[in-house]
């Protein structure tokens, strides 16, 4: 018979798993992919500890990986620029070395956050009775399951094509059996909201609960209606593939029809949220 603590053990080890999962994809989005790190206010103590162990008089940057060159390449209904004159700008440029600018989980990148993993799970496992054998037998597989989640729904989103064994996680291990249910639509709409908000909220992207903690989650009825319009004729890379019943960006309105408009509402179909990264980029 297995006993009360054994029982409790393998109870709470992939709830454990995905605690520790949604924790990192938060930090690494917000931290590291939108460089909020590097703000002079952001993880002062984390700062700090990095002086005083290497003796640097200056706090550590980080670079990086065209994050948020992705954000100022994608429209509010996720399609992604492709006119020529936003190809000509190094943000685009800077893309353009990967079939799928930036949106898919490459084999180097799962590898690399199951690194990222490693600090916080063994010590944590190893807490609760687990070998390192024991916890490395949990640990892959599950990183393996997140990478499948991101490669199905993230190129796709963004009207790129499938992701292949060739390049990262197959996007087709779990697109079919996911793709009408309830957490698709959630995670599919959360990341919607993530870019039509400037990349300032909704960090969680297959693993959903940091946010709502720590009070960066933005739900769909209050972002939906800060999306942009897609000007008339705008070249795509492709069309977003996604569940039925997301929601879409108003119409767009001429220069000539907004003019003598009340107040700033005619502007505002054009320029009303997500400005604080994707603008930066877009002028």
């Amino acid at each position: 018979m297995i006993d009360a603590a054994t029982a409790v053990r393998y109870a709470v080890a992939l709830p454990t798993m995905y605690s520790l999962m949604s924790l990192n994809e938060y930090a690494t989005h917000r931290y590291f992919q939108h460089l909020e790190f590097n703000k002079k206010e952001s993880l002062p103590a984390v700062k700090r500890a990095y002086r005083a162990i290497t003796g640097a008089e200056e706090d550590p940057k980080m670079s990086g990986d065209g994050h948020v060159e992705h954000h100022a390449e994608t429209f509010d209904d996720m399609s992604l620029k492709n006119d020529e004159r936003w190809r000509k700008t190094p943000a685009s440029q800077s893309l353009d070395d990967d079939e799928f600018r930036g949106t898919a989980f490459h084999w180097k990148a799962t590898a690399i956050m199951t690194l990222q993993m490693a600090p916080s799970v063994f010590p944590t496992y190893a807490l609760m009775g687990w070998s390192a054998a024991e916890t490395t037998a949990i640990l892959l597989p599950c990183m393996l399951v997140h990478a499948a989640i991101w490669n199905a729904i993230h190129p796709p989103m963004h009207g790129l094509p499938p992701v292949t064994a060739r390049s990262g996680v197959p996007s087709s291990w779990l697109a079919g059996p996911l793709s009408e249910t309830g957490y698709w639509k959630f995670i599919y709409e959360n990341h919607m909201g993530h870019h039509v908000l400037g990349g300032q909220a909704n960090y969680n992207v297959c693993c959903p609960m940091t946010d709502h903690l720590l009070g960066t989650y933005v739900p769909t009825a209050e972002w939906a209606g800060r999306m942009r319009a897609i000007p008339d004729g705008a070249s795509t890379r492709g069309a977003p593939v996604g569940p039925q019943g997301v929601p879409q960006p108003p119409a767009y309105v001429p220069r000539s029809e907004r003019q003598g408009s009340e107040g700033d509402e005619g502007v505002a179909v054009l320029a009303g949220g997500g400005a604080i990264i994707a603008d930066a980029y877009s002028q």
